[in-house]
């Protein structure tokens, strides 16, 4: 006989199931998640898309080489929580980034360096995120 302890217990294990891959998920121990760089540029390009939203910054940096930044970001779900909306940046806008960069630094396939998003101060002087030089990406 079935009973709906059973149903129940099945219905968990099917959902534990499905839901596996979100936990297969990337980590962030790629980036140096102690150092903080300021970014001063412009946007280049902004992606909303999953399972990261991430966006392109021309500038020069606290410390590293000047040029294009990539910046991999959270998903765009984990952003609206933060206060993001689709058009928070658009390309042209300068602005001010705080980042987490690459353990190791290399050149990304387009020439740019990787990095963490961790804050960011648009360019009608609003803040998004940790911008006071503290924190690391994904730590809220």
């Amino acid at each position: 006989m079935i009973t709906t302890k059973k149903i129940f217990m099945q219905l968990l294990a099917s959902i534990a199931l499905i839901s596996a891959p979100a936990f297969a998920h990337h980590s962030t121990s790629a980036f140096d998640t102690d150092k903080v760089i300021k970014l001063e540029g412009t946007v280049t390009q902004f992606r909303w898309t999953n399972p990261h939203a991430s966006f392109k910054v021309d500038g020069h940096p606290s410390s590293g080489p000047d040029g294009l930044w990539t910046v991999e970001m959270t998903a765009p779900n984990s952003l609206l929580l933060q206060g993001w909306k689709r058009n928070s940046i658009q390309p042209g806008d300068k602005v001010v980034v705080y980042v987490n960069p690459l353990k190791n630094a290399v050149q990304l396939n387009d020439g740019s360096e990787g990095s963490l998003y961790v804050g960011i101060v648009l360019a009608d002087g609003s803040k998004l995120g940790e911008t006071d030089g503290k924190g690391s990406g994904y730590s809220k």
